[in-house]
């Protein structure tokens, strides 16, 4: 596999952090997910190619988390958490005040478990990922408010899109053409919380 394809060599030209940008640039291109005045809290955000997009999108403060460290983007409030432990929404809540955030326009999460390269672990692992997320936003996402997530599709991705769908008034899936053909990973697409 060519890891060094043209999006990679794109993103090295154009300072973006990850390849990963051009799947949010053209998501929000389609779907317009974010505008300027959009409070964003993002997951999965190390090394920081969404964050970059994302602050180009907005100009309000930006909420990015992830386990790993991540070089720091200016007017970004990065938390170091793991999305799936318990305190994580504290944590949030914390970050919200301390900001006077009252809520969030825009969920993003392009997080991932490691891949273990065996389709049905790796297609929990993520539905689990994108579960704890939807939770969150139910916190968190304020009316009217958009979520778009990554998950590698499986047996487990119409019961969540089942459970969903219904609390937004728009769904979409989509893959942007920047994600490899032979990756199984989707973006899920929530517009208008209900």
């Amino acid at each position: 596999m060519n890891r060094k394809d043209k999006y990679y060599k794109k993103a090295k030209k154009q300072n973006y952090r990850s390849r990963a940008s051009f799947k949010l640039i053209e998501i929000q291109n389609k779907f317009n997910i974010i505008n300027k005045n959009s409070y964003v809290l993002e997951f999965g955000a190390s090394p920081g190619g969404w964050t970059q997009v994302i602050k180009q999108l907005t100009d309000m403060p930006i909420i990015s988390i992830d386990i790993n460290k991540m070089p720091p983007v200016d007017n970004v409030i990065f938390i170091q958490g793991d999305i799936l432990n318990s305190n994580i929404e504290e944590q949030i809540d914390e970050t919200m005040s301390k900001n006077n955030i009252k809520s969030i326009d825009v969920f993003l999460s392009d997080a991932m478990v490691k891949t273990s390269g065996i389709a049905e672990k790796d297609s929990y692992e993520s539905y689990t990922i994108c579960e704890q997320i939807m939770a969150l936003s139910e916190e968190f996402l304020k009316t009217g408010g958009n979520v778009l997530l990554k998950q590698f599709q499986g047996e487990m991705t119409n019961e969540f899109l089942n459970k969903w769908r219904d609390k937004f008034q728009f769904y979409k899936i989509t893959k942007p053409h920047a994600s490899r053909k032979e990756s199984r990973e989707i973006y899920i697409i929530f517009k208008g919380k209900i």
